[in-house]
Parts: C-alpha cells; sequence; structure tokens
C-alpha cells in the first residue's frame, strides 16, 4: 500500500489545463504529480504477454477508493464489491484531466440504465485518495465531476493498471474498459488512444449482448450468439 499524502485542493487558484497529457497545474503550491516512472514501465513491459485478457478470469485487486456516498476505505477490494453482478471496470488517465470529467459525467448519468442491468460501474486511475475526494467536490462546470455514484479506486501503486496491461509509459492508466461476468470472467475489453472518448451507448449495447447471451444460455435455451 503506497503511503496517502493529505492536502487541501486549491480552488480559488485552480488553473485550466488544455490537455490530458499536461494535466496535474490543478494541484496546489505547484505540487507535482509524478506519473512517470521507468521503473513501472519495465515492469509493465513484462505484463505484455500475462495480463488479463477477454475470456480469462479477471485480476482481484484491493486498494484506497472514495465509495459512492463519498466516504473512503483503503480496502476496496474488487471481487468483493461486484458480488454477484457484472462490472465496468474503468480506466482513466487522471483526474483534473480535460477529457475525463466529460467521460466521467456521462457515465454517471447512465448510472441507471447499468444499476438496470445488474452491472457496477468502478471508475481507476494512479491518482491518490486525496485527488479523487477533491475531484468530486469540484462541479462539473469548474472541472470536477461532482458526487458520482460509483467508486473512484487509487490505483496509487499502479498494480491494478499494471495487471491488466494498461499501464502507459508516463506512468498513467491508458483509456481502457472491462466488462465483468458474475464469474469474473473478462468478457469485453476495449483500448483507446487518450484523444478519443469512450461512448457509453456502445459499451451498454455489448453489455445488453452479453446479458441476453448469458440468460438465453441459463434457460437451456439457444445461444443468440456464437
Amino acid at each position: 500500500m503506497g503511503v496517502l499524502k493529505s492536502w487541501k485542493y486549491d480552488y480559488a487558484n485552480k488553473c485550466d489545463c488544455s490537455d490530458d497529457d499536461n494535466c496535474g497545474c490543478a494541484f496546489p503550491q505547484n505540487m507535482k504529480r509524478n506519473f512517470s516512472s521507468q521503473l513501472d514501465w519495465k515492469i509493465s513491459a513484462a505484463y505484455e504477454y500475462n495480463h488479463a485478457r477477454v475470456g480469462e478470469m479477471a485480476l482481484n485487486f484491493t486498494a484506497p477508493a472514495v465509495l459512492a456516498d463519498g466516504k473512503t476505505t483503503l480496502e476496496f477490494n474488487f471481487f468483493n464489491y461486484i458480488a454477484d453482478s457484472y462490472a465496468l471496470l474503468y480506466f482513466y488517465l487522471a483526474d483534473f484531466s480535460a477529457t475525463c470529467p466529460a467521460e466521467i459525467i456521462a457515465l454517471n448519468r447512465s448510472y441507471q440504465h447499468f444499476y438496470n442491468r445488474n452491472v457496477k460501474l468502478i471508475a481507476v486511475s494512479v491518482d491518490s485518495l486525496d485527488a479523487h475526494m477533491a475531484w468530486r467536490r469540484m462541479p462539473f462546470s469548474e472541472g470536477g465531476i461532482g458526487q458520482v455514484q460509483f467508486p473512484l479506486v487509487s490505483d496509487i501503486n499502479k498494480t491494478a493498471a499494471l495487471e491488466y496491461g494498461v499501464l502507459r509509459p508516463d506512468g498513467k492508466a491508458q483509456r481502457a474498459t472491462f466488462i465483468v461476468d458474475k464469474d469474473y470472467v473478462i468478457r469485453y475489453q476495449a483500448v483507446y488512444d487518450n484523444k478519443v472518448e469512450r461512448n457509453v451507448e456502445e459499451v451498454l449495447r455489448v453489455t445488453d449482448k452479453l446479458v441476453e447471451y448469458d440468460e438465453a444460455k441459463c434457460r437451456g435455451l439457444q445461444c443468440l450468439m456464437q
């Protein structure tokens, strides 16, 4: 478990980041975020042929997180949280970035659609727990995300990003989406360029197909997809 540093967010002096790869200016007292680590990338390269893939068991992890009710925990466990549900594991680059807030807000607006499909949402970045809390306190109009209805996981040790094969050379997680079923099997994954926004409707379409297939199979009917 990494060391978590507490700090108070400087709302008044927050600057405007125009690019995901140059974010971090929003931190007070010119605090640097130090995403990049050559060692991380060397470790990541070792995972190139040894990380979670479609059709294989998802990898469990335990990490700090801010929960939907605003409370925090240092022991958020992925498998325990999803229990008997599908899961949408949603990696993003960084808090206080240019595009990530719009993506998270779009996901939050569709929360009920996922809930109705028995899908639990989990968003993950390598930001600290304090950064997650500050980002949730800010409204979308100021570059924040507000009180989203799903956990924000602090993959501060980059364990999840490594094990899912999405750690970038600069130390951030790529934009990556995984759908995990009730048996903890990865059924869908997509990794995007950092300038391409994800489409929630497409994720819902894939989810519907997977749930439809699984429900038909459970009823002993002919499968709709092979």
